[in-house]
């Protein structure tokens, strides 16, 4: 078996632990009603968690009983710093059923099928966002060799090796695999599941207290699932729409930001969940905004430490505009002394929780550009001043139609009393929302692909899912021009968005089990694991593994060796091209390009024994793995070489050399 059942669901429950015995006492902050803590506590627990542990265990070892013994000491001074009475930010009357939380499960289980691996007669197949989620291997490093983490991508002689990622979220993955014995592809599966049903916790936790109906929940759920109304408008018009847009990645839904970045959509959550820390403290005035600050600080950290993009430039976009515009009430209430107080101890938490973090990612701007301005490219002939309004009215219209649309239809359908007890609050998604979407249209990052136009807007999609919901709940069915207008949305946008949703989901969970081929790399990927046992045997936990870059290339929808990535639980010395460019910060492209070109050749059989030795010697390629699918298979530089030695083979499948 490629992964097992048992060990994704007990990865799963120790994730759901540690989140919930740290959150539950800090979610008291956030609404008074327990079952609507109960769905925003784990996020926080494990926010909180992910940014302390990653700093406490740069000095301790990552073992089973250091990280318990941890998690039980974070949740004993979360409950002391929350003890006593506090004046949440909500008091939401009402809350989703027992009903509502299984269909969300269930729901929640189809980004994990589309990284589980597919079976098709004795040929194993595995979903596209398996591409991204090569970064399995962070999991297995880190729950192997500890923090600060090697560079299981790519290793050199007279280099640091050190993995320069946002890898919180890999670490908490870790984490459950410390705890558990799961392998990281295992514990990858469980924390994305984990992650999509706690993101869609905390969104149906916002609907249902803004609008303060229960049902909210309930939209909350086909919202989620929609996809853009591009492939939709391609399929009615043909050619129609790429004779005047230009070609150029779209934006992303949830459902397939889920799916293929789970690490982003959490530091996303958590953005979210910190932007209401955040108004507490501006506008709560219960003497308690001081230990918030101190979970505030956490949370941030966590945010960033998961996503450079979603966690952190959306945040460093939001919270200052949120700030300026609470001055006002601020300095009327008398209370700027305590804000600035409850601030700087959260700026001082997030510091010191991600300084490692932020020192470690600093060296990127040594060797590459992180980002660009630039204007979104919407129309063929590259009009800038018709790409500015293109972006609003076209792009964002067609890759988040119903919940866009619908979030301008809020902000004008509510209340008078609404405006004046939710100004605040309403406010802060006024900006939550655009200032990302403004990010994406003139800052793009370069480093591999445009990463930030597409997870920098996970708070925006999350914040319009949330007041969808909330809009749909309270006006469709009523009489009222805004209510018919509401209704009318939902007949005409939802059911193509879910459809094009579903075939997301079928393309890259169920095509491959339906119409699947048995095919000779199919098979050998199933096979693998034997290989990559006995490649275990041979090699130390922190030596790294020379494999064919392109070994079971035709297996992801670009050319990756996932048998590597999800199944050898050792570092590769060099990878493909994509995965050097976006981990290998110490490379330039050129540099990236060059290591890449001389790993290809040497398994296509131009292996030189001098070539053999820079292998081993300058990348550090102590293992060397060979399938019969290599052109080195069978060399005779192999055979006659003092570099590497024949330790383990299965014969007719694959050699191991040392």
């Amino acid at each position: 078996m490629l992964v097992q059942t048992s060990s994704i669901i007990s990865s799963a429950l120790v994730s759901s632990a540690i989140g919930y015995a740290i959150g539950i006492p800090v979610s008291k902050y956030f609404d008074s009603d327990i079952r609507m803590r109960l769905l925003i506590a784990p996020v926080i627990g494990l926010g909180m968690f992910g940014a302390a542990g990653v700093s406490i265990f740069h000095l301790l070892p990552l073992t089973a009983i250091n990280l318990i013994l941890i998690v039980l000491a974070l949740s004993a001074v979360a409950l002391w710093l929350s003890k006593g009475v506090v004046d949440p930010l909500f008091r939401t009357p009402t809350s989703p059923g027992f009903s509502w939380l299984v269909v969300a499960f269930l729901l929640c289980l189809l980004p994990t099928f589309a990284i589980i691996p597919q079976h098709y007669g004795e040929s194993v197949g595995v979903g596209n966002p398996i591409w991204d989620h090569v970064k399995i291997a962070i999991i297995d490093e880190i729950a192997q060799n500890g923090l600060p983490p090697g560079n299981p991508f790519y290793s050199e002689a007279a280099s640091p090796n050190i993995l320069i990622y946002y890898y919180v979220w890999y670490f908490i993955a870790a984490c459950s695999s410390v705890i558990t014995g799961a392998t990281g592809w295992e514990a990858d599966i469980a924390l994305t599941g984990v992650t999509a049903l706690f993101s869609t916790f905390v969104v149906a936790w916002l609907a249902v207290a803004r609008s303060r109906s229960a049902s909210a929940a309930w939209w909350i759920l086909p919202l989620l699932f929609a996809g853009s109304l591009k492939p939709i408008v391609r399929f009615v018009s043909g050619k129609w729409l790429d004779t005047w847009m230009v070609d150029e990645h779209g934006l992303q839904t949830w459902i397939i930001q889920a799916a293929w970045v789970p690490q982003h959509v959490f530091s996303g959550t958590l953005a979210l969940i910190a932007i209401m820390a955040y108004l507490r403290v501006l506008y709560c005035n219960d003497g308690r905004n001081l230990v918030l600050a101190v979970f505030m600080g956490a949370m941030l950290a966590s945010a960033y430490g998961s996503s450079m993009w979603a966690g952190g430039f959306s945040l460093l976009l939001i919270l200052p505009i949120v700030g300026v515009m609470s001055v006002s009430h601020v300095v009327r209430a008398k209370r700027l002394l305590e804000v600035v107080i409850s601030l700087s101890v959260t700026i001082a938490i997030t510091v010191l929780c991600a300084g490692v973090l932020i020192y470690e990612q600093s060296s990127i701007i040594h060797t590459r550009k992180v980002v660009e301005f630039w204007v979104f490219p919407i129309f063929v002939g590259n009009k800038w001043f018709l790409d500015v309004p293109g972006y609003w009215f076209v792009l964002i219209c067609l890759e988040f139609g119903i919940i866009f649309i619908s979030f301008i239809m809020w902000g004008l359908s509510r209340s008078p009393d609404d405006r004046i007890n939710y100004a605040h609050l309403d406010r802060a998604i006024f900006v939550s929302v655009l200032a990302p979407l403004f990010c994406t249209q003139f800052l793009h990052s370069v480093i591999m692909n445009n990463d930030l136009g597409w997870r920098v807007l996970i708070p925006s999609i999350l914040i319009m899912v949330a007041v969808t919901a909330a809009l749909f709940s309270t006006q469709i069915g009523k009489s009222k021009l805004i209510g018919r207008l509401t209704t009318m949305t939902a007949i005409i946008l939802l059911a193509p968005s879910i459809l094009a949703g579903a075939q997301f989901v079928y393309s890259s969970t169920f095509e491959f089990r339906v119409q699947g081929t048995e095919t000779e790399e199919g098979t050998a990927f199933r096979g693998s694991p034997e290989m990559w046992k006995a490649v275990r045997q041979v090699t130390p936990t922190n030596e790294a593994v020379a494999n064919n870059p392109l070994d079971f290339a035709n297996l992801t929808r670009w050319p990756g060796n996932i048998s590597w990535a999800a199944l050898s639980q050792r570092r590769h010395c060099a990878t493909t091209l994509g995965y050097l460019r976006a981990f290998a910060s110490q490379l330039t492209p050129k540099q990236a390009s060059d290591v890449y070109k001389f790993f290809v050749e040497a398994f296509a059989g131009n292996a030189t024994e001098d070539q053999l030795r820079v292998m081993k010697e300058k990348y550090l390629c102590k293992t060397l793995v060979l399938t019969t699918r290599d052109g080195l298979w069978g060399k005779p530089v192999l055979d006659n070489t003092s570099v590497y030695k024949l330790v383990s083979e299965e014969t007719g499948k694959w050699r191991i050399y040392r």
